[in-house]
């Protein structure tokens, strides 16, 4: 009995020492990537603001299958991903997984001069308090960094390749 009744004990204080420590870490992260491209801003802006041109440079809508594009972005078997707020310097959108939790992302040009921009991609989370989610969420920016890289990198080439 005295066995069985550590054991409860034990299993409490441990599950209120990860809820404790998950608490820590915050319930929004954002995981961002920037490239500056040789370019002006609206000719890359043509590329990022319409979903169908991202099959050409964007890792993650490469990889779907059944993709149909629509005026207001795009859906496949993975995921659909909808513009909501479209303005000249910045495109924002829902990413709507078949399993798992909507998330929002977007694209931030910030025009240096006539010839040159930044262009900036970001992911936004909405993290629950579960200590599972939270810890989680350590690894988004080891999971989802190269492959924002590789897609900015293959946006960069394609625009300065077409001046």
């Amino acid at each position: 009995m005295r066995i069985v009744k550590l054991a409860i004990i034990s299993a409490v204080v441990l599950f209120g020492l990860l809820i404790l420590i998950s608490s820590l870490l915050p319930s929004h992260i954002r995981i961002s990537r920037a490239t500056d491209i040789n370019s002006n801003a609206d000719r890359v802006f043509a590329l990022v603001a319409n979903t169908q041109e991202w099959r050409e440079w964007n890792e993650y809508t490469r990889s779907f299958k059944n993709v149909q594009y629509n005026k207001a972005g795009l859906v496949s078997d993975e995921m659909t991903i909808s513009v909501t707020h479209l303005t000249d310097s910045l495109v924002q959108t829902e990413w709507k997984p078949a399993k798992g939790k909507i998330f929002g992302s977007g694209f931030a040009l910030i025009p240096q001069d006539s010839t040159h921009c930044t262009v900036q991609w970001y992911f936004d989370f909405k993290i629950g308090w579960y200590p599972w989610e939270k810890f989680q969420s350590i690894v988004y920016d080891q999971q989802m960094g190269p492959p924002m890289e590789k897609s900015l990198s293959a946006l960069k080439d394609i625009v300065e390749k077409s001046h």
